[in-house]
């Protein structure tokens, strides 16, 4: 480990290797002084700088012109690292003495900074490193609301830091070097400018090791008639909310998303999120996934992006729905999506261009929708979208969606009767979603208690397809596809077997992380949980081939 001389805020040490500041004109100009003799074995720092490299990613780590603070938003990752999604690196140190409160600063970097971040290859602009005193590192852009983008260019610099203590007086300083990403292992053979380098460096299939639980044989037996035996899948990855939450506040609130792995998941503080009763908007009671709306709760969002993403598989989820809610529209989701605004800003960083459904679906996310509840009309649906934001005008690609809708309470366009209509507020209704994903297509499962006894694959006749025509690069209305026109969005594996259908509309082939969240438009007016989604488990199953075998359809 390299060492940071202590004296007074005065010194300046450069990092091994790196440039020093001061010859560049941009840091302090103070005459260095000695650290201690050089024949002394007893010399000891009172604090020493811990790392002294810091790559940059490429998810979600810009913030705008106005300097955040720690607490700012429950979004923002806390000093005791409960949300790993915001910053790109932390600044550490050792310390020799007890009762140190370091707090930490840039003191200068290169001017201009070298970095810049891009909306479109023809307007970019500047991006400098920053650090929350309590060292939390980010990149601050100079517009107000970065939304999605790229860097054009992030060359390895090094920026100066320090490290203080108020109560002491102590001020110590070292130049760090910051730069783009690690090389992924097994990228190699790619070379930076090829497409396939995009897909392995950021969008790469990232399955943590150790996820897929100790009762597997017991789980694979209740898998569902799949494309593939089941003998041929593996688990692997379950998520059973089975953490144990800590003791209440003062409050009494228990934060029960502390048990999650923040190695797979990012969230906020479930006790930060209540409603004006102090129940959390999402948190983990009684081994189950609670996730709620109202006027005084924000949005809910727990996300494995850039931990977890999976690409083909089996995902089931089982979760539990009440049927009393506000009527103000509300929005309750498990869905598999990338955030593609900001993926799609890397394309021009690879030259991969987007003329057809083939380019779109090998290099941006499609979203795909297991449950999207809407809550006022006592209905759930399952969604695939594909280009749904019309980003790719130009190459007429239209944007398109599969639709499965599931009412609980009605018989209108519905995969599922419900034989206690009508709905009562006390109703409740439990239900297991298998979506298996391949590379020739969808199928999806359901399961509502009481109502099936088994899964049941939803039948073409129960799947809608809609298609928004495209007219000289602008969107035209929505058209719902119907008759023989939908033919070409399916295909039987086996032709005399109607559960053998497979979907093939928006047909993506990027890994997508797992997402969970809620949104809506309840005000003040809407102060307490009426709704609440529980969800009981989430796994995922892959073949031992990953379905090598089957050649990948663009529709």
């Amino acid at each position: 480990m390299l060492v940071a001389a202590v004296v007074a805020a005065t010194l300046v040490v450069p990092a091994s290797g790196g440039a020093s500041l001061n010859s560049l004109g941009s840091g302090p100009t103070a005459a260095p002084s000695s650290s201690g003799p050089e024949s002394s074995g007893t010399y000891s720092p009172a604090v020493s700088f811990a790392a002294l490299e810091y790559p940059v990613g490429f998810w979600g780590r810009m913030f705008g012109a106005e300097e955040p603070a720690v607490s700012d938003s429950p979004y923002l990752k806390s000093p005791s690292g409960d949300f790993t999604f915001s910053w790109f690196g932390e600044v550490t140190a050792d310390e020799r003495s007890d009762g140190l409160d370091l707090s930490f600063a840039v003191e200068a970097q290169h001017s201009p900074p070298g970095y810049q971040f891009c909306e479109t290859p023809s307007t970019c602009s500047d991006v400098s490193v920053r650090v929350t005193p309590e060292g939390l590192l980010y990149l601050q852009w100079q517009q107000s609301h970065p939304q999605f983008g790229y860097f054009a260019d992030f060359p390895a610099r090094t920026v100066e830091l320090s490290a203080s203590d108020a109560d002491t007086a102590l001020k110590v300083y070292r130049e760090v070097l910051v730069g783009p990403p690690d090389e992924v292992t097994g990228c190699e053979d790619y070379g930076k400018d090829n497409p396939d380098a995009y897909a392995c460096l950021f969008l790469r299939e990232i399955i943590p090791e150790g996820f897929g639980g100790s009762s597997e044989a017991a789980l694979r037996a209740g898998l569902p008639g799949l494309v593939q035996p089941a003998a041929n899948y593996s688990l692997v990855f379950s998520e059973e909310f089975e953490g144990t939450p800590p003791a209440a506040n003062a409050a009494g609130c228990s934060e029960g998303l502390s048990t999650l792995d923040n190695e797979v998941w990012s969230y906020r503080d479930a006790c930060d999120n209540v409603d004006s009763r102090g129940e959390p908007c999402s948190n983990i009671v009684n081994g189950e996934l609670v996730i709620a709306l109202a006027g005084t709760c924000h949005n809910v969002k727990i996300s494995t992006h850039s931990n977890l993403h999976a690409k083909y598989g089996y995902f089931e989820v089982k979760y539990t729905v009440n049927m009393y809610r506000w009527s103000t529209y509300a929005n309750y989701n498990v869905i598999l999506h990338a955030r593609g605004e900001r993926l799609r800003g890397l394309l021009d960083r690879y030259g991969i261009e987007i003329d057809d459904w083939q380019d779109y679906l090998t290099n941006v996310d499609a979203e795909i929708d297991f449950v999207e509840l809407d809550v006022p009309s006592r209905q759930d649906v399952a969604h695939q979208y594909g280009n749904w934001a019309f980003k790719f005008r130009d190459a007429d690609i239209a944007p398109t969606s599969g639709v499965k809708w599931n009412r609980f309470c009605s018989h209108r366009d519905t995969i599922t009767v419900n034989p206690r209509l009508p709905c009562v507020d006390s109703d409740t209704f439990t239900v297991t979603r298998g979506f298996e994903w391949t590379p020739r297509g969808y199928r999806t499962f359901i399961k509502v208690d009481g109502i099936h006894d088994d899964m049941i694959v939803v039948p073409k006749s129960k799947i809608g397809v809609e298609v928004h025509h495209v007219e000289d690069g602008n969107p035209g209305p929505r058209m719902r596809v119907t008759g023989s026109a939908k033919d070409k969005y399916f295909e039987l594996v086996d032709p005399a077997d109607p559960n053998t259908l497979l979907e093939q509309i928006v047909v993506t082939h990027v890994p997508l992380p797992i997402s969970i969240g809620t949104w809506g438009w309840l005000g003040s007016e809407h102060p307490y949980i009426r709704t609440r989604m529980k969800i009981d488990y989430i796994r995922m199953w892959q073949p031992e081939n990953h379905y090598a075998d089957m050649e990948p359809v663009y529709q």
